[in-house]
């Protein structure tokens, strides 16, 4: 270690010595209202010089090597701009620019999942994204619910809080969820590891819709969440903002408050926010979905310090708290019980340290730690007489080392070790009071998940400006280790307790230790037919290990009864993607084709019919379709929009319906400002009838919804601006059924008409 700290002490001082660097500095405002753009992304091409602009709008790069330059400069929801530019030794060059504001997208987002920030027109992968500004507009409970209109992505409910999505028919265990680039490691049984993020305190969500494990490994066969959380910036001199706002929702009579503080200066920046929320049982069209309710808070903060040029140390904390949340849906449970969580805590902090420009060749190294913390307790009133608790605690510990390197001007090489283990400790106790019998086990046994890869990204200008290429490989070694474990763990009957009960050879594992090893493989190209139209190719090698769940699972609560497979195979899967982007200032469009191929896909198994399931490995898996969005500015500052998406899913070996698939879907709808005053969005979303459907899956109907968004600009008030967002979902209050949906009871119905307002005072 000693010698590692001392060879990069000794880089960084050749590199101040020996370097030959000037600065560039300056502001970036809106080209029609003249006011400055906070958070504008400026980058040098070809170099990792990148920053971005403050509240005032201001930027600076120091220690820039002479040279030639091409500076870019983007903003979501305006036109980029690139200017050429000679940075000379010893001199700042001062940059004075404006941004045309884009009515529809044009790429111009910039991504972060890729290991390395880039635009989003620059990747070949199929991938949605959306923005503070947008979730802004929508009264989101959940992650979850912010991206479910986005093509390719649909909404997966065990409740109204509990929720997850499903990426073209993949969920919970094939899709990886990050926050801030550290995974979320907890149960998959129950779809709610999104919703222990607190939407306003989320600055974007990126969706990779495709097999992605040559870089974050396991279980991303389907693809990738990463979220961004808001954090501070920096600036020329001391700054102080900040927002806070409040939302109402009708039909819970949700409402949330929400405070955000940032400071700042030129080598430091500091954050915290807050956030406190609550909601009765929701309406329905056929009325109250019993035990719906929830309550929850977020305390969130972020620390960045510049102790020399072109070092940076960033610091997070997250501490996501709820308590009484119902949950009136969830297979594990029987009908006309009762399941809440008394408590539910996320707890994350994060260190990561970051070195730029280390040489010509060595733009970027960093290395990460995370600690993530799951508290999970679940209460079962089965019957009056009858209740169940259960508890685990998830603890996932992450390090991540990165190097960026250029091998030549149009060749860029990203590699890096990541590892990260999860370890569960859990128990469970059934309460029989009518047999004066209380009975312990354990749902999965003590255990350890411990995943160590090494990856590479190179991307290559094959062509210039016309074809590029990426490709990744990864290998990974993972290692499952469980206690042993006798399922009952202990019996009392009348106050006696015995703790050597007859063991359930079912139910019950030998102390074990399981390695396997998988490689990862992605390729992708952009083909530029002209600037503003290209072809995108994609074809990927991933692969997902069983989680401790499937490996050791044992879920009893009064209902079906389910149980893991310590034999189970790890999922492969070929995935290829052809796709068409058009990025035109009055029309885009981006268009996919996909297959998914699986071997060893992990389903449950009928073992007694509607009773006992058991995890096992279907030979083979496919899943096609294809999907789209598309957006035109058809009159003046008008703009329509269409999405869709379709996904067949097939069990090959066994000639059956695949679950959990969702129907062909979408969104169409009309969005424009009126007056420079608000801006107004009216759409609908629709989805056809779903009859292809697996064993104890029940088809359901196509369905319309119409909903209604509005918003102010922002209005100065002098100390601080002024924004309004009110709208209407689910104008005509339809009864409908969301096929992914576990809602159990009397009411399988999803949420009526929801009235929402919101106000929103930035400084």
């Amino acid at each position: 270690m000693k010698v590692i700290v001392k060879l990069l002490l000794f880089l960084i001082l050749i590199s101040a010595v020996f370097a030959q660097t000037g600065s560039l500095s300056g502001i970036v405002t809106n080209k029609e209202t003249g006011k400055f753009l906070e958070g504008a992304n400026i980058k040098l091409n070809n170099s990792a010089f990148s920053t971005t602009t403050n509240k005032n709008g201001e930027f600076r790069i120091e220690e820039i090597p002479e040279g030639k330059y091409v500076l870019s400069i983007s903003f979501v929801g305006y036109e980029n701009k690139n200017i050429d530019m000679m940075i000379i030794s010893g001199m700042t060059l001062e940059v004075e620019t404006a941004l045309t504001p884009a009515i529809i997208s044009l790429g111009e987002i910039t991504i972060s999942s890729m290991k390395s920030d880039k635009l989003m027109k620059d990747i070949p992968l199929p991938i949605e994204v959306i923005t503070e500004k947008q979730m802004e507009s929508l009264p989101s409970i959940s992650p979850a619910d912010a991206i479910s209109n986005e093509a390719g992505v649909s909404l997966m409910r065990d409740g109204i809080w509990a929720t997850s999505v499903n990426i073209r028919g993949l969920s919970k265990q094939n899709v990886v969820t990050l926050v801030d680039g550290n995974r979320i490691e907890t149960a998959t049984s129950i779809a709610a590891g999104l919703s222990m993020v607190d939407v306003s305190d989320i600055e974007k969500i990126e969706v990779i819709k495709s097999g992605v494990s040559s870089l974050y490994g396991t279980g991303a066969t389907g693809g990738i969440v990463n979220i961004t959380t808001k954090s501070g910036s920096y600036s020329n001199s001391f700054h102080l903002n900040g927002f806070l706002s409040g939302t109402y929702s009708s039909m819970n009579k949700g409402s949330s408050g929400n405070l955000n503080l940032n400071a700042g200066s030129n080598n430091w920046f500091a954050k915290i926010g807050g956030t406190l929320r609550s909601a009765d049982d929701t309406e329905t069209p056929a009325g109250t979905l019993e035990n719906s309710q929830f309550r929850d808070n977020n305390l969130s903060a972020a620390l960045g310090i510049t102790p020399f040029t072109n070092n940076e140390l960033l610091i997070n904390f997250q501490r996501f708290s709820a308590a009484d949340l119902g949950i009136p849906g969830g297979d594990p449970f029987p009908a006309n019980s009762q399941a809440t969580y008394p408590t539910e805590l996320r707890e994350m902090y994060s260190a990561e340290y970051k070195i730029k420009n280390l040489s010509s060749s060595l733009i970027n190294i960093s290395a990460k730690y995370f600690h993530q913390l799951i508290e999970r307790r679940v209460e079962l009133i089965s019957n009056s007489s009858t209740t169940v608790n259960t508890g685990a605690d998830h603890t996932t510990d992450g390090l991540n080392l990165l190097s960026d390197l250029y091998l030549g001007r149009n060749n860029r090489l990203i590699a890096g070790i990541d590892a990260w283990q999860r370890e569960y400790e859990g128990y469970r106790v059934r309460d029989i009071r009518a047999k004066n019998l209380v009975i312990g086990d354990y749902p999965v046994p003590n255990s350890k998940y411990r995943s160590i890869g090494v990856f590479a990204q190179d991307e290559m200008m094959l062509i210039e400006n016309k074809l590029t290429m990426n490709i990744g490989a990864r290998y990974d070694l993972i290692r499952v280790t469980n206690e042993e474990t006798n399922n009952p763990a202990y019996i009392i009957v009348n106050g006696n307790r015995d703790d050597n009960p007859s063991p359930n050879p079912q139910a019950s594992y030998p102390k074990n230790e399981i390695e396997n090893s998988s490689w990862s493989l992605n390729i992708g190209t952009i083909y530029s037919i002209t600037q503003q139209v290209d072809l995108t190719l994609n074809a990927a090698r991933a692969f997902r290990s069983p989680t401790l769940e499937e490996r050791y699972q044992y879920i009893d609560l009064g209902g079906d009864i389910y149980l893991g497979n310590p034999d189970l195979e790890p999922e492969k899967s070929y995935s290829f993607d052809a796709g068409i982007r058009v990025w035109y200032t009055d029309f885009s469009l981006k268009a996919n084709v996909f297959l998914n191929l699986f071997d060893d896909l992990v389903t449950d198994q009928v073992v007694i019919a509607d009773s006992l399931f058991q995890k096992t490995n279907v030979g083979k898996a496919r899943l096609f379709g294809f999907d789209m969005g598309a957006e035109y500015n058809f009159y003046k500052k008008i703009v329509s929009y269409f999405t869709a998406a379709f996904v067949r899913g097939e069990d090959t070996g066994s000639n059956r319906d695949l679950a959990e698939i969702p129907p062909l879907n979408g969104r169409l709808g009309l969005r424009s400002p009126i007056a420079g005053i608000v801006n107004v969005d009216a759409s609908m979303n629709y989805a056809f009838e779903q009859n292809k459907t697996a064993a104890g899956e029940s088809a359901t109907p196509g369905y319309a919804l119409f909903n209604f968004y509005i918003n102010t600009h922002p209005v100065d008030l002098g100390i601080a601006d002024l924004q309004l967002f009110a709208g209407v979902e689910n104008i005509f209050d339809k009864a409908y059924r969301n096929h992914l949906s576990t809602t159990r009871g009397l009411i399988i119905l999803e949420p009526g008409r929801n009235i929402f307002a919101k106000v929103k005072l930035g400084w």
